[in-house]
């Protein structure tokens, strides 16, 4: 099953995730994984950087919620650009205020998706970042 009318470029490319809600990291990380992607999950952006210290270098996307607890998106993503400036990135909220400046916050390969949002716009995106990373 594939939630792309084009060819995924999901084979061998690793997605960080980071999202606080056990239901909402589930069902994103089954999506990137119908598509391909090998999926590491992350309860919140403390998770999500400690993995990303230790295998940063092995990460082609990082899709993070904004407002997590212990270190929200936006540090998430500061923190590991300090390593890898042009690490893809893709936000995620639920919040109709959107906590994303997109003259600050959406620079380089920098996307936003606003919750609820369709499988098919989320693989879009993702697709769209990996293909502007290589």
């Amino acid at each position: 099953m594939s939630f792309e009318t084009e060819k995924s470029l999901g084979t061998k490319k690793r997605v960080l995730l980071a999202e606080d809600g056990d239901i909402v990291r589930k069902m994103v990380g089954e999506i990137l994984a119908l598509e391909g992607f090998e999926v590491v999950p992350a309860a919140d952006g403390r998770e999500a950087f400690d993995y990303f210290k230790q295998h940063g270098s092995t990460i082609d996307l990082i899709v993070t919620d904004i407002v997590m607890p212990n270190m929200d998106g936006k540090e998430l993503v500061q923190q590991c650009r300090r390593e890898i400036p042009d690490i893809a990135i893709l936000y995620m909220s639920g919040y109709t205020d959107s906590r994303i400046d997109p003259d600050e916050d959406l620079q380089g390969n920098t996307d936003f998706i606003a919750k609820p949002f369709r499988p098919t716009e989320l693989v879009r995106k993702v697709n769209d970042l990996i293909k502007n990373a290589n």
